[in-house]
């Protein structure tokens, strides 16, 4: 279904700027969803040139997206990012400006910035680029350094004011005005970078919608995807013990406190219920407080692995206890693409494509309920399998890196022909 297409009918030079280096497997959601787009698009025969900044712990991966074919320029960064950040304070007033009028994150690509601006103005005179995409809306705010003529795409994996929203809706007191300001401050700042944009590519039908309603701009929906062929279904692992996988990166704050929501609040439900359950917490970098689950009432943290593969294999049913953050969460598509029934909060598979609650997934917010969903999967192995096949063909369907790849060459193209 998905072999090799022949090269595109006329390819596209594709400039690609993003604040975090693409690479698969081990990077972020947002890395590895752009290393397999930038990867198709080099498959279909376009000319794609990724420039990024790299912390010292990436730069092992730089080659990653050379040997698919898509040339990578990347800016080391230094060790020390304080300094980083007090050097590049002192040294542009520019970026004095962005400290005291815009959002923390834009500081923080101001500074980036700093680092890729003379490789952008290379690429730009050497790679004539007809198209440019950034990465992130933390990042819009780079376009404008780019020549008017050239078409401008941004893409979004997801609006940043609402995981501050959403993360101001769980807090209390001076802690959630700080949020919502923060998230208030995030969104004007993106909206005033959107004028130079010819196309914004959201991952979620929400977002998408919230997008259309803020401006005039293009807007084309984009989810994130999975290599379904790599992920695919095994036969159902059965309950005997009955495994829960609940992954994620675990350094990005709403997986870490969902891990802790879901072992302090949900899992000794699910004990009382079936005592010999176990559940495997996989992700990187966990913090101390996901750390100190492992070996707790049948709880795993396994931290970073090279394959998720073994880990749905194993397992009954995945658990995804989000309860704050924005844009679409892999582990859901993943989850999908292997077989595997879900349980999510509603939050944890918002804005996704086709997904329907009941027949995809089970959907339950309050501990008790998601507990009772959990242990329901367990004893009802009819619907657990109904649901794990419906969710696997619309990943396949929806989901997959290079039907994805194949529609965003599309969309690239469009934007060169205006």
């Amino acid at each position: 279904m998905f072999e090799s297409l022949p090269p595109y009918p006329r390819p596209v030079r594709i400039l690609h700027l993003t604040p975090e280096l693409p690479f698969a497997p081990g990077g972020g959601g947002g890395q590895t969803h752009e290393f397999f787009l930038l990867r198709r698009l080099a498959e279909l025969g376009h000319d794609v040139l990724n420039i990024s900044p790299a912390e010292p712990r990436w730069m092992a991966h730089t080659d990653a997206l050379r040997e698919v074919g898509v040339r990578n320029w990347v800016a080391p960064r230094p060790a020390s990012q304080p300094l980083e950040a007090a050097r590049a304070l002192l040294e542009d007033p520019c970026v004095l400006a962005t400290a005291l009028t815009g959002p923390v994150r834009a500081l923080e690509m101001r500074v980036f910035w700093r680092r890729l601006a003379p490789l952008v103005q290379r690429a730009i005179a050497e790679h004539r680029p007809e198209v440019v995409v950034v990465g992130h809306d933390m990042a819009a705010a780079w376009a404008q350094a780019i020549p008017r003529e050239i078409p401008a795409v941004l893409t979004l994996h997801n609006l940043t004011w609402r995981w501050y929203e959403s993360r101001a809706r769980l807090a209390g007191g001076s802690r959630a005005a700080l949020l919502r300001a923060e998230g208030a401050r995030y969104r004007r700042h993106v909206l005033r970078t959107l004028d130079r944009y010819d196309l914004l590519l959201p991952v979620s039908t929400q977002e998408a919608d919230e997008l259309r309603a803020l401006t005039a701009k293009r807007v084309e929906l984009l989810p994130i995807g999975v290599d379904t062929q790599v992920l695919a279904p095994t036969p159902d692992a059965g309950a005997d013990p009955p495994r829960f996988l609940f992954t994620g990166t675990m350094s990005y704050p709403p997986n870490a406190e969902g891990a802790r929501w879901l072992a302090a609040e949900v899992w000794p439900l699910v004990r009382a219920q079936l005592p010999l359950a176990r559940l495997t917490i996989v992700g990187k970098d966990p913090p101390v407080a996901v750390r100190a689950l492992d070996g707790r009432d049948g709880i795993e943290v396994a931290g970073f692995v090279e394959s998720m593969v073994p880990y749905f294999e194993q397992a009954t049913a995945v658990l995804v206890p989000i309860r704050t953050g924005a844009g679409i969460r892999v582990k859901i598509i993943e989850a999908m693409s292997a077989g595997r029934a879900i349980v999510s909060t509603s939050l944890g598979w918002e804005g996704m494509v086709g997904v329907e609650s009941g027949r995809h997934l089970l959907v339950a917010d309050a501990p008790a309920d998601f507990a009772a969903a959990a242990v329901r999967l367990i004893g009802e192995p009819q619907t657990r399998t109904a649901m794990a096949g419906a969710a696997r063909e619309l990943a396949v369907r929806e989901y997959d890196w290079r039907s994805l790849g194949n529609r965003l060459g599309e969309l690239l193209d469009s934007c060169t022909s205006r």
